[in-house]
């Protein structure tokens, strides 16, 4: 691996193509892979490959790449943050609970970086997916199922190589004080200890599967994004399964809307296609729908049951939310800083019987909580700035790429509406930092080339387009009770005790 390192440091410093530390990184995705010994600091292997990246990426960008990107209001706005961010650390009761914070954030900036550049290098590197990153989609997706059928294997996998994948530390406190959501057994997590994490990371995964799709016309990714999407109720996560109905059934509805208004001359060319054709495009339109079917049969079949559930879910949620409001009044300006939130959650939740240690659970109030009323605005305006230029996009793109957005959009969407119900940050976890920096670049560079299998010679300029993405560094040495800041805590990396999330 550090040879594998080295070989991408070195593309990225000669100016040569970076594709091989996009697809490093993409490898790293979802194992992460943590190893350093449980009592030392969670570090993921992909944090250590960003930093080793930073060199190169930052003087590839001041020749080109970088003056686009700080062009972009949205990515002035993660620049802001992160600096606010760092800024916070001054008024913060417990300053080394924000440096995972803003690692995090910095590994984001960076990676989304590096994939502009690739993009721009490579036209063709949507397709490099398909050997990179959709295979670890899929053994996710196989985790998770079995795992739910055989919870006893997920336990043997979680104490044999668990820390490798989810940290060290969080696996020792996971069958120590902090038990996590996975033990339930109408929940499973593959490679995760939160099935709420297992389901954004498959439901995420599954949309960007459908926006490559989009442009590249792969069939292989359009499979792995239908078997994602039909995995994540699976994971036991409510949210995320609501949302694998809503969100692509949105998405086909305004696709279908959009060809409805489009000419009628076009509309009629579909007749002239030919049979195999129009009989591939059935079949998938079939599959697609059976699949939404199905997903919407095993809502309907546990109906009562799933809003029971969501009712105590949100009343949770609720009380939590009540502690933040509080605080705010107290202090709307500079929040609680790092470590405020766990110091003075603790009497609260007494009061109002509940947990002791309970997160923000929303990623408005968690950037307000960490980082005061700056932090939230900023945050605030990257997701609208990301929703209006992801719009933009879908309305003035050439035909591909406005699928593509419209599918890019949906990812960011899912990521916010999660976020505003779990502990999540902007990016969403790190393991969609990869991912979802790669739809963001190809929107704002990758339209210059054809990446079709049939593309001939010729090149396509369309305008450029831009459109954000949402998305470990881990606990401080101690005897595994891997606490980390409330705005990250848990989500992906399984970092959070159980106790600190809900449903």
């Amino acid at each position: 691996m550090a040879r594998a390192r080295s070989a991408a440091a070195r593309a990225i410093a000669t100016g040569s193509t970076p594709a091989a530390a996009v697809c490093l990184v993409l490898f790293l995705a979802l194992p992460q892979f943590y190893l350093l010994p449980r009592g030392s600091t969670d570090i993921a292997a992909s944090t250590l490959v960003t930093i080793l990246l930073v060199p190169g990426v930052l003087l590839a960008a001041r020749r080109g790449s970088g003056v686009d990107l700080l062009r972009l209001g949205f990515f002035r706005v993660l620049v802001a943050l992160l600096v606010v961010r760092m800024l916070a650390l001054v008024w913060s009761p417990d300053p080394r609970a924000g440096l995972p914070l803003i690692a995090l954030l910095g590994q984001f900036i960076v990676t989304l970086t590096l994939m502009l550049q690739a993009v721009r290098q490579d036209s063709d590197l949507l397709r490099r997916l398909a050997r990179w990153y959709w295979p670890w989609v899929m053994v996710e997706v196989a985790m998770v199922l079995t795992f739910r059928v055989l919870p006893g294997v997920e336990d043997a996998f979680l104490r044999s190589v668990g820390g490798l994948v989810a940290g060290q530390n969080t696996v020792a406190a996971l069958f120590g004080d902090s038990p996590n959501n996975v033990f339930d057994e109408a929940k499973s997590g593959g490679v995760f200890v939160n099935a709420n994490v297992a389901g954004l990371f498959l439901g995420v995964n599954a949309i960007a599967a459908f926006a490559v799709a989009a442009v590249t016309r792969d069939r292989w990714t359009r499979v792995v994004g239908f078997v994602a999407l039909a995995a994540v109720p699976v994971t036991g996560s409510k949210s995320a399964t609501i949302l694998a109905v809503v969100l692509p059934a949105t998405v086909l509805a305004v696709e279908r809307l959009a060809r409805t208004r489009a000419s009628g001359p076009a509309r009629q060319s579909i007749r002239h296609w030919p049979t195999g054709r129009r009989r591939r495009r059935l079949m998938l339109g079939l599959g697609g729908v059976g699949l939404l079917g199905a997903i919407a049969a095993v809502l309907l079949a546990v109906n009562l049951g799933l809003t029971n559930a969501l009712a105590k879910s949100f009343g949770d949620r609720a009380a939590i939310w009540g502690f933040g409001a509080e605080a705010f009044l107290r202090d709307p300006l500079l929040g609680l800083g790092y470590g405020g939130w766990d110091a003075g959650f603790g009497t609260y939740a007494r009061e109002h019987g509940i947990y002791r240690s309970f997160p923000p659970h929303n990623v408005l109030l968690a950037a307000w909580a960490a980082t005061g009323l700056v932090g939230l605005v900023l945050t605030a305006v990257f997701f609208a700035l990301a929703l209006r230029l992801a719009v933009r996009v879908v309305t003035n793109g050439e035909p591909r790429h406005r699928a593509f957005a419209l599918w890019t959009t949906a990812a960011i969407a899912w990521t916010l509406i999660h976020g505003l119900g779990d502990n999540t940050d902007i990016f969403g976890d790190i393991h969609l930092i990869p991912i979802l920096s790669l739809l963001v670049a190809f929107l704002i560079g990758g339209g210059r080339e054809e990446t079709n299998d049939h593309a001939t010679a010729r090149r396509r300029n369309p305008s450029t387009s831009t459109v954000p993405a949402l998305g470990d560094v881990h606990p401080e040495p101690g005897a595994g009770d891997a606490q980390l800041p409330t705005a990250v805590r848990g989500p992906g990396s399984g970092s959070e005790p159980a106790r600190d999330r809900i449903g």
